[in-house]
């Protein structure tokens, strides 16, 4: 081989070399540009001020009858701040109340005017709901794509659900030496919505690590024992801590393997 030859194919390397090295860099700096975007929740201000302030404005003209001028509660409709907020709301998403606001109010009697007020009335609503429970108001205004998955939680962050909320929790169906019935290696309880279920921000919702005694059942489960069950009901205590009062079950597997 020539010397002339060798330097061309030692050239050839180092640029193929080089090209190796700016690609890298390349996809390096763009996945650095464009990290997972991160969980949202309602304390980074994803509502503007002068949203909430349109949202008032409507919320007097075709709620404030039912719940109240000060969203305190009435004796026709339940209070949308305060306790009553965080039971309704507490561990679910900024789209799942906008979605059963604008599905439900206003309310009639003969249920006619559920509905029918604009997408930007109901989204301006929830701004307002949002702003009276003391959530801060951003730059950019709330919209139905921007509210999906947007955390309703406590400003500590992920906690348990409160104590009469519904909801579906899935484990091992077992039966005590007193006859009663519990869950073991359970999930943390998760709300239930029509037809589907809520999405849960408790981080330890997917460790099958928890207990639940089944209160108030009144369907024989005797064949189900030892199924791994999903369980529908009402949380007895914080989180469930005092138990579920049973609703409704359906088995996932004979075994819990």
């Amino acid at each position: 081989m020539t010397d002339r030859h060798r330097f061309a194919k030692s050239t050839a390397a180092s640029l193929a070399a080089l090209v190796l090295v700016f690609f890298g860099a390349s996809v390096t700096r763009a996945a650095g540009q464009n990290p997972p975007a991160a969980t949202r929740s309602v304390w980074d201000g994803v509502f503007s001020a002068e949203q909430a302030t349109r949202g008032w404005r409507d919320f007097q003209e075709h709620c404030a009858h039912c719940h109240g001028g000060e969203l305190q509660g009435t004796a026709e409709a339940k209070a949308l701040k305060g306790d009553r907020f965080w039971t309704d709301w507490k561990e679910s998403t900024v789209d799942y109340l906008f979605e059963r606001i604008s599905k439900s109010m206003p309310h009639s009697e003969d249920g006619s005017l559920a509905g029918t007020l604009s997408k930007q009335t109901y989204i301006d609503l929830v701004a307002h709901i949002l702003n009276v429970n003391g959530f801060p108001a951003g730059q950019k205004e709330l919209t139905p794509d921007s509210s999906v998955g947007v955390q309703i939680i406590r400003k500590e962050g992920p906690g348990e659900l409160p104590a009469g909320t519904l909801t579906r929790i899935v484990g091992c169906l077992n039966k005590t030496s007193d006859g009663t019935w519990k869950l073991t290696k359970a999930t943390a309880p998760v709300r239930t919505r029509t037809g589907t279920t809520a999405t849960n921000t408790n981080p330890s919702a997917a460790a099958p690590n928890r207990e639940y005694a089944l209160k108030f059942v009144l369907t024989p489960l005797d064949k189900f024992a030892g199924h791994r069950m999903a369980v529908t009901g009402l949380l007895i205590g914080e989180g469930g801590k005092d138990g579920v009062n049973f609703s409704s079950s359906t088995s996932l597997s004979p075994t819990c393997e």
